[in-house]
């Protein structure tokens, strides 16, 4: 059996066809929101897209994964902050109807909390909360060894936990969120309020061929002891621990796996977090729990096609 995984971001959606055991058999990515941001428009990319590698491969089950609140039993996302702030925007529905094989519907977080649990940790840990790091922050929840979501399929929603009151406006309206100290458009929005020549900042730090201001400039900057590119990683690496140290005594997970784009900059972020996880007055759960950062930065994509293909087999067995 193959399966085809679909990870909606808020800057790009990935697609990927594997095998039962998880070995990448085919990916290719392009911007979610285009050059009209629509809803619309990028449906018409997304099923031209699954059409055509439907035709190739032959899935037998569609996974997606969506940043923001989803509705998993509609298969539509209620709200998303970094879609263009789209409303119960239907995702299954033509999938299904343009493939005629099962597709699910989850948050992007509870797809990489899945891929994690399945791929990186091998069932190791039966509780873990996996941290997805990109242009916003999700969270998603395994809790003995099953996907939690909630009364509403809203669980893990971390990036909207208010961490600092009264700060920046976060992309869903409120203040303060983490999301809005820790995604990567926070982190770049303070890095345009402190680096002073930024146009001498991208020609000296980018990465060849993407010459722009961005977390890949910021991190090798960083790399090279650039003070003000450490110090905006050291405080996003606060805030972080911060965000997460709630988690970890609501939840006491085994373990917390960070993924994503941002997870890459972990080297200049961990130890600050690190310091925030020594100094909680509760010590047992900070002690026992394992922080590790994802050797694969696209779990999501993954957790998503295992995601569909568990599903499938799930139903096969009840038969």
């Amino acid at each position: 059996m193959k399966g085809l995984g679909i990870d909606i971001g808020g800057t790009n959606t990935k697609i990927v066809v594997i095998n039962g055991r998880g070995r990448l058999l085919h990916e290719e990515r392009f911007h979610t929101l285009g050059e009209s941001g629509g809803y619309g428009d990028f449906m018409n990319r997304l099923t031209g897209c699954v059409r055509r590698l439907n035709k190739i491969w032959r899935p037998g089950s569609v996974g997606i994964g969506a940043a923001g609140d989803v509705d998993p039993q509609k298969g539509l996302i209620r709200f998303s902050p970094n879609l263009e702030k789209w409303r119960y925007a239907p995702i299954t529905g033509p999938l299904n109807k343009l493939t005629g094989v099962p597709c699910t519907l989850e948050n992007d977080a509870n797809m990489a909390a899945w891929g994690a649990y399945e791929l990186e940790l091998k069932k190791k840990y039966a509780n873990v909360l996996a941290v997805t790091l990109g242009t916003g922050i999700g969270g998603g929840l395994i809790l003995d060894g099953r996907l939690y979501h909630g009364a509403t399929g809203s669980a893990g929603e971390i990036g909207h936990n208010k961490i600092k009151p009264g700060g920046e406006r976060c992309h869903c309206g409120a203040q303060g969120c983490l999301e809005a100290c820790c995604g990567s458009y926070a982190i770049m929005r303070d890095a345009r309020k402190a680096i002073k020549n930024a146009g001498a900042f991208v020609r000296k730090y980018a990465a060849p061929g993407r010459e722009r201001l961005n977390t890949i400039c910021l991190t090798r900057a960083a790399d090279r002891g650039h003070k003000t590119a450490l110090r905006i990683w050291r405080e996003m690496g606060e805030n972080l621990g911060r965000g997460l140290a709630d988690a970890i005594l609501l939840f006491n997970p085994d373990c917390v796996m960070l993924t994503g784009g941002v997870s890459r900059a972990s080297r200049h972020f961990l130890g600050p977090l690190k310091k925030v996880f020594a100094a909680q007055q509760i010590k047992t759960p900070f002690q026992k729990v394992r922080l590790r950062v994802a050797k694969n930065a696209d779990l999501g994509v993954f957790g998503a096609a295992l995601f569909g293909m568990e599903r499938v087999n799930n139903r096969q067995r009840r038969r």
